[in-house]
């Protein structure tokens, strides 16, 4: 398949240089529908023991780079065309591990990932007859008693559910989302699936409080499957934002929506891939601080927290402002909490290693007892602050997601001596996702002055904000 014949929005995801096997794996998966979700324990655990997971995401990492060097790019995409295959067709928790490993930076080499990009939005879509209940099961009623028009072809497919665009009686243009009939049994077989479970848990944490992680992570992967709750979130974040001068969050219909059904505002806007082939240096700077701005700045200033960030969850419309969509993976955090992370951050930035180790019992990172290398975690964690350290512009290109992977893993003398607090075991997923979306688009932003602007309730880029000066407002 000649990349010209690749949907356009995809060439720019794609690229150059791929393989025909992936090409071809490609045209598959995103061609045709998917005609049923395999829901079964054993028959999706089956399809994942192909793939040789058995030790965890590292294995997938290693065969990805041994695939590359023994055979050059194409292995890589030979591979990679397995993993594609297999995770569109499984979706739920199995598909976003590939979406997350298309834009990590972890050691997959590039044309593989560019192949796995595919996932984030256009896998093979459930045909209209079988999506069409789903809605007006949600909606209580017949569809034309709400919809003027609705698009049977999705103009998204992805792990939990697909989006059709439609058009309210009144007028109003809306985008549906709808859930896959079997999602949440799919989503709870993966998360009784040992394996599943360890692949998952290897690339959040190095935690040894296995149930307690284990339990958030069922939390919030079930709440993705919830699209009621997911409608709560969106409004929590569209009441901070409102006014923003670069930050967009599409409204919500709550009346129409339910927990498979959730109705929004249609946002247009360039995909990222799309954006960024022809982003200025201007253009980049301002997506990396708006984006450090919604998931960072959310978090400090707001305790909203959202744990999706990847690449197919934006828009970029042309006045400069960025859609952010997607609210499925979001968690609150209560302002106590969020004063010891403030803490935390503070005592690394000030290198004082007797708060580092106070700080770091106090939010769970060491046990009550029990002894530990203080220099190794010392480093370690100083490492993973390293944007905080200097008052000085911070070029994110210059911080690998993977040597961030090597120093929490593979060299960590720590590794087993040390706990991740539950309640925070979706935050590597910024160490890993958001810094590797700031890499990409070579943001350059003053972490230090934005984060010490942001612990005084102060967003630098929005001197209107109605709640400036207001912690926890959200």
């Amino acid at each position: 398949m000649p990349e010209d014949e690749l949907p356009e929005h995809l060439r720019p995801v794609v690229g150059e240089g791929t393989s025909e096997r992936a090409r071809r794996a490609i045209d598959r998966v995103t061609g045709g529908t998917l005609e049923r979700l395999s829901t079964g324990r054993l028959g999706r655990a089956a399809k994942l023991g192909k793939l040789a997971w058995s030790g965890g995401r590292a294995v997938l990492t290693e065969k990805a780079k041994a695939a590359v060097g023994g055979g050059g790019s194409s292995s890589g995409q030979a591979l990679a065309a397995e993993m594609l295959k297999t995770f569109s067709e499984m979706r739920g928790i199995s598909m976003k591990l590939g979406q997350m490993l298309s834009y990590l930076d972890d050691g997959l080499p590039p044309e593989a990932q560019r192949v796995l990009a595919v996932l984030q939005r256009d896998v093979q879509p459930m045909p209209w007859p079988k999506m069409q209940p789903v809605l007006e099961t949600g909606l209580g009623r017949p569809q034309d008693e709400v919809f003027a028009e609705v698009e049977p072809e999705p103009i998204a497919a992805a792990s939990i559910g697909q989006v059709h665009r439609g058009r309210l009686r009144d007028g109003t243009e809306v985008a549906i989302k709808l859930q896959y009939p079997g999602m949440e049994q799919a989503m709870k077989a993966d998360l009784k699936n040992a394996k599943v479970l360890n692949i998952i848990q290897r690339g959040l944490s190095f935690s040894t409080d296995t149930e307690a992680i284990t339990a958030e992570l069922e939390q919030r992967f079930l709440d993705e499957c919830d699209y009621a709750k997911e409608a709560n979130y969106q409004l929590a974040y569209k009441r901070r934002f409102e006014g923003h001068p670069s930050i967009v969050i599409p409204d919500v219909f709550e009346d129409l929506s339910s927990e498979r059904v959730l109705i929004t505002r249609f946002e247009r806007g360039k995909g990222y891939y799309e954006w960024l082939a022809d982003a200025s240096p201007e253009s980049r700077e301002h997506a990396g601080r708006t984006f450090y701005r919604f998931y960072l700045g959310a978090f400090y200033m707001d305790g909203l927290f959202n744990c999706d960030p990847h690449p197919g969850n934006y828009l970029f419309r042309e006045d400069g402002r960025i859609v952010f969509l997607d609210y499925g993976c979001c968690r609150r955090f209560e302002p106590e909490r969020l004063e010891q992370w403030v803490a935390f951050c503070q005592v690394v930035c000030q290198d004082d290693g007797d708060g580092i180790d106070r700080m770091g019992r106090a939010l769970g990172f060491l046990k009550e007892s029990g002894t530990y290398d203080k220099q190794a975690f010392h480093e370690l964690i100083r490492y993973l602050y390293t944007p905080y350290l200097a008052d000085a512009p911070f070029r994110f290109k210059d911080y690998r997601p993977q040597e961030t992977f090597r120093r929490m893993f593979t060299d960590n003398k720590n590794l087993f001596k040390l706990d991740m607090p539950p309640d925070t075991v979706f935050l590597n997923r910024i160490n890993f996702g958001l810094v590797s979306l700031l890499a990409e688009m070579d943001a350059v932003i003053n972490v230090r002055s934005t984060v010490d602007a942001y612990f005084e309730g102060v967003d630098p880029d929005w001197p209107d904000d109605p709640f400036r000066g207001q912690r926890y407002a959200a």
